[in-house]
């Protein structure tokens, strides 16, 4: 018997192992065919491409021969050759002439059936639009800023357009002048300063394009200032997109100010002086302020314009309009309502969110009407240039959602909710409202920063001091208070509530009968003697505003600030407190609520000030017995803000009052001081000569003798001038006698850039001939601009020419063959520490270095500070945003400039590289340099062999490699004082020296591992079915994961009886996916998604399993493992290299390398063991919290930091 069974074992082991071999077999010959079907799907697309580009080309060259230019050369070229020729030329000139009359009638006739109207928008108005308070005449009228025509204001002569006049109108005498008459108006005004802006239209559209082409009007104006000492004013507020547009007007005036500070340094450069300043877009509180007029509507609001010719602006509204309105109602009114033109008309898609259309004077209905506002910027890149609607919503005191800008960020911060990412501000905007106080104390501080710092009276008062020297205006009102302390507790609390206040212009008299010690020096003391014989006035003295404080309330840092700003934005003669938060039986409750920024009927004098011209006749004693209860009734009391104070608090916790009522710890954005003094000391652009180019004297040389009435020029040394005397609107072409090869200017795309001074409207003109030179297509730019040219395939050669437009003279002095350096001079800063990485997560590229934004994320809750750059060889730079950390990416002459701005005390490197200690290495001795060690940046080749599959690839890394190691023995022996690594792992450490040869010195290296978040990623006890539900999130980017192992454990879990049972869900994607995955795809338990998941995703799936299914052939830490156990899941990975160090047998499945038998044994033993899976699933998140939690691992990192 015991021989019939050895036999039969011996068969059965015989039979296995065929059929393995078979299934390896298989699976070989399935990767092979997928690789075979990937090679004939890349041919057909290469195939397919070719062909379109052949047809397209094809195309082209039938409409270039069928076009009237091609037939009209071809027949002169041909009939010129013989007498016969010219005997019949008159005649095929004159087909061809009435072939171009027919050809020009139907074309007009195509074009006025293209604009036929399209059906008008109609408004749709799913829920009604905001209704107005009852006593919104009143507020208007008694409560809201009138226009200020004071006749002692600064008088200024303008060109501006209508949004621009309507926002400076109320700082000053404002005249619009008019092209016709400006000179009589000039005269008859004497102003005291010129104000012009880039204007498209002006006063009743009558400078449309004057302003850009330096017309003879403008000239006549300068001309007049300058014989009568007026100091001029250009304000760009169309850089940087028309810099160019706009430069050689800007040549003509003593000072000049732009919205982009990306475009100073080439602004000095150009016109050769310092005289360039940044103006930012504001707020004008007479028209934007957060006084209420409607009853809000709980929905979202755009206001604005629907523009086919921004497509990433569009692209980002369409991506809104997918996600908002599941948060609430979007309302749109559309500016070009009225306007058929459908390069301006909102798609059908729209249509039903459209309720109507608003002039500017209307606006408030908009702004003020709705709980939240949508903003969209069309220039994103810009440090400074945003829409100007963010100021005019903040101002408004109106929640904000916008897609990104880097100006928007570092100018507010996280005061507006902005991404590109519809479903992260849907996030944002949902977590907001689960906290209704946080998302009121969010829009008091934006309006708080608006209002101190981004008035159109800061933006004048600005201009000012830089042109006649003037000191800055400070516009914020003086205060006085007078308070009494019956005892020293009571002198103490009143000293806590003015030492608190951030608002320097106050005075605070506190009448005691003691002997007291005032701490700050705006506290001066009273007897009450003094305090009987001065009257309120007396005692005001100067002060604009008088108020109280009472020791037994609470007064935030901000209190006085808050209600300083509201006289500024109002006529109100009262302003408090009737919202407000009160403390009662250990209890802090909000009182009067919905009463912001209202008419109030009555407000009490202990949270209130009252203007000095409306006090009471009395003695300062008389009117101090009775504050406490004193309410003031005035038709012109206006209730603010409920927070930054507390009324009866002094016996509660002062931390229980502080979370109520104090203001949120946010980033508001970088100080305009610190903006506006970053900006002054921005260099010229300095002319870089890196480029291949003709100097002006060659390039006119190709031209030759100009032949013109209205056009004149010389040679100056290499330099060549041009003047032209052309009227206002017209314009010549001047083309070069010689023709060039395409190969002469560069090559294909031909990249290009006409370097001349600012003074004359002049184009670069690029012809495109075939081999006949024959004309095929043009391009154009204006000088000065980056020309990028698609060569089309015929083209033979070139011909150069010149577009000149009006009058006025410039000097050539070279044509780039090649683009000019544009890049902002200054990188500006948010931030004492840099972190410095190879890549970080995008909203398409979730899984790069995800553990780095981890980190990112901790520090900002801890309320660290950290720019992000992302270093990338030969690219501009360029920002954009990921779950609300701001991401720089650029070369190393943008890292040069983020660290020559001395911001940094730190720099904070992930995945070190030669590129970057390349940079870094100059600064080694003033900044620390913290690296943290991964894996691939430092390993030799073997460490990471199973990613060579064949010989090739094996000598190649082993090249790799030999670069690598070398770069880090240079970089550590000795290591740079300055300088400390960190490794996520002991094991990962000393295999590191192991490979190195030496040891670090202990003093210069900790072990500090890869941070987990165990608030998001909670712990709930797992149900034991659920050990039956299997989860994979894993890249396919490599071997080193050994998604294989987890296939082929699949496979062999797919011979138990209870494999139907089981639930398997592989979530992924890499270069790997589809073949590795493929096996799998016939079994119907096997979930396959090839796609990224957001972290909250990754959370939310975790709660669903029971198991993760981790394989790894080399591993430092392993987060994505022990974010997985931390939820509560038991690991199945395997025992190597660093791994051990983190996971054993008491909390996960160990099995040996690449051994798929042992990670299916696994599982099977958690699925047949429901006990074994609840032990080790809570063993697994205890393991987190005693090793990796987020809080153990910040403290480490925190201090290494020294923060």
């Amino acid at each position: 018997m015991n021989a019939v069974e050895r036999s039969l074992r011996q068969q059965l082991s015989q039979t296995q192992q065929e059929h393995h071999t078979a299934t390896e077999q298989i699976h070989q010959l399935q990767t092979a065919l997928a690789q075979a079907l990937e090679q004939v799907s890349a041919s057909h697309e290469q195939l397919h491409t070719a062909n379109a580009r052949r047809h397209l080309a094809e195309q082209r060259l039938i409409k270039t021969r069928a076009s009237m230019t091609y037939r009209l050369g071809y027949e002169l070229k041909v009939g010129i050759r013989t007498l016969g020729g010219w005997v019949r030329l008159p005649a095929t000139l004159f087909k061809l002439y009435r072939q171009a009359r027919k050809n020009r009638a139907l074309t007009q006739t195509n074009a006025r059936i293209e604009r036929v109207p399209l059906p008008a928008v109609r408004a749709i108005m799913a829920t009604p639009t905001p209704q107005p308070l009852e006593n919104a005449r009143h507020i208007r009228n008694h409560l809201l800023p009138g226009a200020n025509h004071s006749s002692k204001g600064l008088k200024v002569a303008c060109v501006m357009d209508e949004f621009s006049y309507e926002a400076y109108r109320h700082e000053c005498q404002l005249l619009q002048l008019t092209p016709a008459n400006s000179l009589a108006e000039l005269q008859a005004f004497q102003p005291e300063l010129l104000f012009i802006e880039s204007a498209w239209c002006g006063k009743d559209a009558l400078w449309k394009n004057k302003v850009g082409h330096n017309s003879e009007e403008l000239r006549g104006v300068l001309k007049w200032c300058k014989a009568h000492g007026v100091p001029t004013v250009f304000w760009n507020k169309e850089d940087p997109v028309h810099f160019e547009t706009f430069l050689s007007t800007a040549k003509q005036f003593d000072t000049v100010f732009t919205t982009d500070i990306d475009c100073i340094h080439r602004y000095k450069g150009a016109l050769g002086h310092e005289r360039v300043y940044l103006l930012p877009f504001a707020c004008q509180p007479v028209l934007h302020n957060p006084i209420e007029l409607y009853q809000r509507k709980d929905a979202l609001c755009f206001a604005g314009a629907y523009y086919v010719r921004y497509p990433e602006r569009t692209r980002d509204l369409d991506h809104f309009l997918r996600d908002l309105p599941q948060f609430r109602p979007l309302d749109i009114f559309d500016r070009n309502l009225e306007k058929q033109d459908p390069n301006y008309q909102f798609p059908l898609a729209y249509r039903p969110y459209i309720v109507g259309t608003l002039s500017s004077a209307h606006m408030d209905l908009a702004y003020k009407g709705y709980r939240y506002g949508v903003n969209l910027n069309s220039i994103k890149q810009s440090q400074s240039m945003f829409a100007r609607r963010i100021f005019e919503l903040l101002g408004s005191n109106t929640l904000t959602v916008s897609n990104f800008s880097r100006g928007l960020r570092l100018l507010f911060g996280d005061l507006v909710i902005t991404s590109d990412n519809s479903a992260q501000v849907l996030q944002r905007l949902t977590m907001l409202t689960d906290t209704p106080q946080n998302s009121a104390k969010l829009r008091l501080a934006g309006l708080r920063k608006v209002m101190q710092e981004h008035t159109y009276a800061h933006r004048l008062s600005y201009v000012m001091t830089k042109v006649n020297g003037s000191a800055k205006h400070d516009s914020l009102p003086s205060i006085c208070l007078l308070a009494c302390a019956a005892d020293d507790t009571e002198f103490q609390a009143l000293g806590r509530h003015l030492q608190r206040q951030r608002y320097a212009n106050v005075v605070m008299y506190v009448a005691v009968n003691f002997e007291a010690c005032p701490l700050d020096p705006r506290l001066r003391l009273l007897s009450y003697q003094q305090l009987n014989t001065l009257t309120l006035e007396e005692l005001a003295n100067d002060a604009s505003w008088f108020g109280t404080m009472l020791a037994e309330d609470y007064y935030g840092a901000n209190y006085l600030l808050d209600l300083a700003l509201a006289a500024s934005y109002s006529q109100a003669t009262v302003i408090g407190k009737v919202t407000h938060y009160a403390a009662n039986s250990g209890a802090i409750q909000l009182h009067n609520a919905d009463q912001e920024y209202r008419h109030a009927s009555a407000i009490a004098a202990r949270c209130s000030l009252i203007k000095t011209s409306s006090l009471p006749r009395q003695t300062a004693g008389d009117w101090l017995n009775g504050s406490q209860t004193l309410e003031y009734r005035d038709p012109q009391g206006l209730a603010i803000d409920a927070f930054n104070y507390c009324k009866n608090a002094a016996n509660n916790n002062e931390q229980q009052v502080s979370e109520t009522v104090d203001d949120l710890e946010i980033n508001t954005g970088i100080h305009l001081d610190q903006l506006l003094q970053r900006a002054e000391a921005i260099p010229a652009l300095k002319t870089s000569t890196h480029n291949a180019q003709f100097s002006g004297q060659t390039l006119a040389r190709q031209f030759g003798p100009i032949s013109s009435r209205v056009l004149q020029d010389r040679i100056d040394g290499e330099t060549w001038h041009i003047s032209s005397s052309l009227a206002d609107g017209k314009h010549e072409y001047w083309y070069a006698k010689q023709v060039l090869s395409v190969a002469q200017l560069g090559g294909a795309p031909l990249k290009l850039c006409l370097d001349a001074t600012p003074g004359l409207n002049i184009q670069l003109v690029v012809l495109f001939l075939d081999t006949h030179e024959q004309r095929i297509g043009h391009s154009m730019a204006p000088a000065n601009r980056n020309q990028t040219c698609d060569i089309p395939p015929e083209t033979a050669h070139l011909r150069l020419g010149l577009r000149v437009y009006g009058s006025g003279t410039a000097a050539i002095t070279a044509l780039l063959l090649g683009h000019r350096n544009l890049q902002p001079s200054t990188l500006l800063a948010k931030a004492r520490h840099l972190l410095l990485t190879n890549h970080y997560p995008a909203y398409d590229d979730l899984y790069r270095n995800g553990f780095v934004h981890t980190r990112v994320i901790a520090y900002q809750k801890r309320g660290i500070a950290v720019d992000v750059f992302r270093l990338r060889a030969n690219q501009s730079a360029g920002y954009q945003e990921f779950e609300n950390v701001d991401v720089m990416t650029g070369s190393q002459d943008s890292l040069v400039k983020m660290l020559e701005s001395g911001s940094y005390n730190v720099v904070l490197v992930h995945f070190l590289d030669p590129s970057m200690w390349e940079v870094l290495r100059r600064y080694a001795q003033s900044i620390r340099i913290i690296v943290w060690v991964h894996g691939a940046e430092i390993q030799p080749w073997w460490r990471r062999v199973y990613n060579s599959n064949s010989e090739e690839h094996r000598q190649l890394a082993k090249l790799d490699s030999e670069k690598r190691l070398h770069f880090w023995h240079n970089l550590l022996a000795p290591m740079p004082a300055n300088l400390k690594l960190v490794f996520v792992s002991r094991h990962f450490a000393e295999e590191v020296m192991e490979d190195l040869g030496f040891r670090l010195p202990d003093a210069q290296y900790e072990i500090i591992h890869n941070p987990i978040d165990t608030v998001l990623f909670s712990y709930e006890e797992k149900p034991v079915e659920q050990r039956r539900k299997i989860l994979s999130i894993r890249p396919y980017a490599s071997a080193k994961y050994a998604n294989d192992l987890s296939v082929r454990a699949i496979e062999l879990l797919a011979l138990k009886p209870y494999f139907a049972e089981l639930e398997f869900h592989l979530v992924g994607d890499g270069t790997l996916f589809e073949e590795t995955l493929a096996p799998l795809r016939k079994y119907p338990n096997v979930k396959i998604e090839n796609r990224f998941l957001r972290q909250q995703e990754i959370a939310a799936l975790h709660k669903q399993y029971g198991i993760f299914l981790c394989p790894s052939r080399a591993d430092t830490h392993g987060v994505s493992r022990d974010e997985a156990m931390a939820s509560g899941l038991v690991p199945i990975t395997n025992g190597v290299t660093a791994i051990p160090e983190f996971v054993d047998e008491r909390c996960a499945i160990l099995a040996p390398a690449n051994d798929a038998e042992a990670l299916a044994a696994g599982i099977a033993r958690l699925v047949e063991t429901p006990q074994l899976f609840h032990e080790l699933s809570m063993a697994a998140r205890a393991r987190i919290e005693r090793q990796t939690s987020m809080n153990r691992i910040l403290a480490q990192e925190l201090k290494l930091i020294d923060v």
